[in-house]
């Protein structure tokens, strides 16, 4: 039996989930979030102030006791880019290319700076395989250290929203993992949208999102660019996020039945896991389904690959 918390970073707030992950499945028996954001790229901010006080108080209440920590980032605040490559490609070679990138955004910083995790997009065509990475300055690292040190328990996995997010969706929809799956997670002023192919990452594009009306142009856009060059078509779309209401909701369902995709729905985080919980925290589980794969997933172990280039 393991005890593993995870903690969200999310661009409107922080939230908690508290799972317990044993042979005989995975249960939630903790669930909360804050009130206001914390920004680990602004920690002097009052709204930051703000979140890393509730989060203490949070903790020092909190009953739940992991043994590890899982944390979760959004993309839009590190740097989320991808090169064209082969999961057999050299370290070195890697290195090169992802110190690139890093010149490139952040000229100012020195590489050693920066922690850098690759993860192999491999379609079907091998000329369309890339390489994503992420990269994270190990100062955001030395912040998420210093918030979450009253709990005095190591931090043993860091990921992106898009990857612990179909991490959460192979868990919970066991029947689908063969399937051709389109992702939609909608964050503040950003889309998200992956691709998973039998399981595996395939496609992953970041797109600007300035009005929330767009979301179904977007999301027409993107399976435009998706089929047929990387797929013949897509089996099914899921979307979630913190940005995604009733309103959009509807407009990526329609966009989905109008593109032929047969099966259009939320990602519910909570499909596959057992609770403990209390029936008030059900209803705001019940609420927030499409809130939370992200940091369900987070607990779970990855089915992609995962490089870590030192």
């Amino acid at each position: 039996m393991k005890k593993i918390l995870s903690v969200f970073f999310n661009i409107d707030r922080t939230y908690l989930a508290g799972l317990n992950i044993e042979d005989t499945g995975v249960s939630i028996d903790y669930i909360n979030s804050t009130i206001h954001r914390i920004d680990i790229d602004n920690i002097n901010s009052e709204e930051t102030k703000n979140g890393i006080a509730e989060l203490n108080k949070i903790f020092y209440e909190m009953l739940f006791d992991p043994d590890e920590i899982s944390i979760t980032l959004q993309s839009e605040s590190i740097l989320v880019t991808q090169f064209p490559g082969k999961k057999d490609m050299p370290e070195d070679e890697l290195n090169q290319l992802i110190n690139f990138e890093i010149r490139q955004v952040f000229p100012q910083f020195d590489n050693s700076e920066f922690e850098r995790f690759v993860i192999p997009l491999i379609p079907q065509n091998p000329d369309l395989q890339k390489m994503m990475a992420v990269i994270i300055p190990k100062e955001d690292f030395k912040v998420i250290e210093d918030i979450i040190q009253i709990i005095n328990k190591p931090i043993y996995r860091v990921d992106i929203t898009q990857l612990n997010s179909h991490t959460s969706f192979l868990f919970n929809y066991p029947e689908m993992n063969d399937k051709d799956i389109l992702f939609v997670s909608v964050q503040g002023q950003f889309i998200d949208v992956s691709v998973l192919q039998n399981g595996q990452p395939i496609y992953y594009n970041l797109i600007a999102l300035p009005n929330y009306n767009q979301a179904g142009e977007i999301l027409e856009n993107e399976y435009a660019k998706i089929v047929p060059q990387y797929l013949e078509s897509i089996d099914a779309c899921f979307y979630f996020g913190a940005g995604l209401d009733k309103d959009i909701s509807m407009m990526l369902w329609e966009t989905s039945s109008l593109l032929g995709i047969p099966e259009s729905k939320r990602l519910n985080a909570f499909r596959m896991i057992n609770t403990n919980l209390s029936k008030r925290e059900n209803e705001y589980c019940a609420r927030t389904l499409h809130i939370f794969p992200a940091p369900i997933g987070a607990c779970l172990n990855p089915q992609h690959s995962i490089i870590k280039v030192v």
